[in-house]
């Protein structure tokens, strides 16, 4: 049986809670370690259950001197765990930035989707994508995607994003007397270079939703933001005036709670940089019996229209607009066809050690 770990995926509500909550359900079911990182004050490591979690804090802040100790911190507990385990799963994908320092034939990537590569990133991730011993992909078009680099497709597992059933469950939606729709991808504005506000659409769906308030007054936008940088946001915000039309949930929010109190999720992605083919909110959404609207750049699109629990959409305002209002018309319909909808996270977790793992 080989040993393996997880190296990375951060915490919820931390950075990528996508990603975190995954590596969390993937750890639990499989009995994984995952060594990660986060700022946790002045401690140099703490452990919390099956999570070994190391400070980045200095990292993080980019403070002078500290951060090259803390980089250096890192770097040798990277090498330490290279050396305990057989393999070592990586949810930043083929563009980890472990990859830099580990051994590629350890490494097992966990891909959610792939952006366009420039030539350089393209030549250097052809090189390494024979060395990885097997890689996860979340969609179907991230695997072709990985053939058509070089891949080998009997060393690719297509693990759709794990959803925790046992948190996302399905409820009754609340009456339609305010239509509310939630926005749970928030761009990443904490980390320098990392900026994604236009790349996820959010410019995009505030114009399309302030079209649609054109068609349903009493409508109701929650932006899930988790991060503190708004400034782009609110110039947006004021520029359209939607005043109370739009609330800004902050920090760590009770996703459970938000999508049980709402009708609809939005996934406006322009482009999948830094962005999943099949969003992990959209999963959970759709678990919890709420259907979801989005843009055609993904995989979810396909799965929308093919079970009939949403509705895509082209990357232009009123496209976007008109789908919003197309989810509104025919919402008992969608919402419906949700509650049969089945996430096999179970199988595909068993599937995963079955083949994988216990060799």
């Amino acid at each position: 049986m080989k040993s393996v770990a997880i190296l990375g995926g951060g915490l919820a509500p931390y950075f990528n809670e996508a990603m975190a909550n995954q590596i969390n359900l993937l750890s639990k079911h499989l009995n994984l370690r995952v060594i990660t990182c986060n700022d946790i004050g002045s401690r140099p490591f703490m452990k919390y259950d099956q999570y070994t979690i190391f400070n980045s804090k200095y990292l993080i802040q980019r403070t002078p001197f500290l951060s090259l100790i803390n980089g250096g911190v890192l770097f040798l507990a990277t090498k330490y765990y290279e050396q305990i385990f057989d393999w070592i799963i990586l949810p930043g994908g083929i563009e980890s930035e472990f990859l830099e320092y580990l051994d590629s034939c350890k490494c097992i990537p966990m891909v959610p989707s792939i952006c366009q590569l420039d030539d350089n990133a393209l030549v250097k991730i052809r090189n390494k994508i024979p060395q990885f011993p097997l890689i996860i992909a979340q969609s179907r078009k991230t695997r072709n995607q990985l053939v058509e680099f070089g891949a080998d497709p009997k060393r690719i597992f297509l693990m759709y994003p794990l959803v925790d059933l046992t948190k996302f469950r399905y409820s009754d939606p609340p009456n339609l007397d305010e239509f509310r729709i939630v926005f749970a991808s928030s761009p990443n504005m904490e980390v320098p270079g990392e900026d994604n506000f236009a790349d996820k659409g959010v410019p995009l769906l505030l114009e399309a939703f302030n079209d649609f308030l054109k068609y349903e007054p009493k409508s109701k936008l929650y932006l899930v933001w988790r991060g503190y940088y708004t400034s782009e946001l609110d110039k947006k915000l004021d520029e359209l005036e939607l005043g109370n039309s739009v609330e800004i949930l902050h920090g760590f929010v009770d996703m459970p709670a938000i999508y049980s109190r709402s009708h609809v999720i939005v996934i406006p992605y322009l482009n999948l940089k830094r962005s999943p083919d099949i969003p992990l909110s959209a999963l959970e959404s759709l678990a919890c019996g709420r259907p979801v609207v989005a843009t055609d750049v993904g995989e979810i699109a396909d799965i929308l229209t093919s079970q009939g629990v949403g509705v895509a959409s082209k990357t232009r305002v009123e496209d976007l607009s008109q789908a919003l209002k197309e989810c509104r018309q025919n919402y008992n319909k969608l919402q419906g066809n949700c509650k049969n909808l089945n996430i096999p996270t179970e199988l595909s977790l068993q599937r995963f050690m079955q083949q994988n793992i216990n060799e």
